[in-house]
């Protein structure tokens, strides 16, 4: 690449969130294999996913070059190259920001590629989204061999809003990674946030709820009702709570029901749990805890499951729509001015 030099991410002034590199396996992480292995065998697989993973840095490049390399997991039927091996470009502007573009990686090179970027004259403040289902070895950056190259601004929130829940959670199935509901959200509030979906795989088990509540967090958000079977949805989901409040008492507890309501007896069941989980906390004196119907999330659609990709997992505009119903919540009794 003539004109560009290379940058290992993992060097100043590059900030990541979300993840972390560990150089005994060589791959970014969302948290420790230890913890991963005790939860279950699909934690410890999902845990080398890059969900709710960015990297942030300041530069007067006239280009950008992502240099990937990736792990292949295979493709899903239902999901898109750049949702799972993809990265997404964001430029942070006095109004918000701005989407520059996504890589395409393809279904015959998805491990090893690079993508370029136009980017114009002047300073900008970038943001690259990770994968949602990938698993990254490597980012290197590629700037103009004469540009600057800065640490980003702070979010205004750093300290991080903490997501638990399924495969929805994660960011399936939304077509690239900053569709995510929680990066809609991320941008929206410009707060930082950590993204611990799991596919197929939040049951709320002790060691994953062990492990979230050392997270340092400003708030919670437990998006935790698809995996789990009604039973174990009742034992673990109030636990949980439980869990996180004895290590953050005060922080905002914001629970969430399944958007994919389909007014099945199951359905109104676990929306049941869920709903007993919240009034129970609020009935012990917790004035912090709040409830969001999921099943409000697509009210509206001549079909409701429109908004989803499979009859289940939501589409960019179902993520849309679970970050309206999400952020309402947010906007209102978040502390914003404590979360600086």
């Amino acid at each position: 690449m003539e004109g560009i030099k290379l940058y290992d991410i993992k060097n100043e002034p590059f900030k990541i969130y979300g993840v972390y590199f560990s150089e005994e396996e060589g791959i970014f992480r969302r948290i420790p294999d230890d913890v991963a292995s005790a939860t279950s065998d699909g934690v410890k697989g999902l845990a080398k996913h890059t969900a709710g993973g960015r990297v942030r840095f300041k530069t007067n490049s006239e280009k950008l070059v992502l240099k990937v390399k990736n792990v292949d997991g295979g493709q899903m039927f239902h999901a898109t190259p750049s949702m799972e091996y993809g990265f997404d470009v964001y430029r942070n502007t006095d109004r918000g920001y701005k989407f520059l573009g996504t890589t395409k990686p393809s279904f015959a090179n998805r491990t090893d590629y690079e993508a370029e970027f136009n980017l114009g004259a002047g300073e900008k403040e970038l943001t690259i989204v990770f994968p949602l289902y990938g698993c990254v070895k490597s980012l290197e950056i590629g700037l103009c061999e004469a540009a600057t190259l800065e640490a980003h601004r702070p979010y205004k929130y750093e300290k991080p809003v903490v997501y638990y829940g399924s495969s929805i959670t994660q960011g399936g199935c939304a077509s690239r990674p900053g569709k995510a509901y929680e990066d809609i959200l991320c941008r929206r509030f410009d707060y930082n946030y950590v993204n611990l979906g799991f596919s197929g795989s939040a049951k709320g088990e002790d060691a994953i709820c062990n492990y979230m509540a050392t997270l340092d967090m400003s708030a919670f958000v437990s998006d935790y009702d698809h995996n789990s079977g009604t039973a174990q949805l009742r034992e673990n989901h109030y636990k949980l709570y439980q869990i996180i409040r004895e290590k953050h008492p005060a922080i905002p507890y914001v629970m969430v029901t399944k958007p994919d309501f389909k007014y099945t007896d199951d359905d109104f069941e676990r929306r049941s749990i869920i709903m007993e989980s919240y009034i129970k906390a609020r009935r012990s004196g917790d004035k912090n805890v709040y409830f969001v119907d999921g099943s409000d999330f697509f009210i509206g659609d001549e079909s409701f499951l429109d908004n989803t990709a499979d009859t289940c997992h939501p589409t960019d505009d179902g993520f849309r729509r679970m970050a309206e119903g999400i952020g309402a919540v947010i906007d209102k009794v978040f502390p914003w001015e404590k979360m600086q």
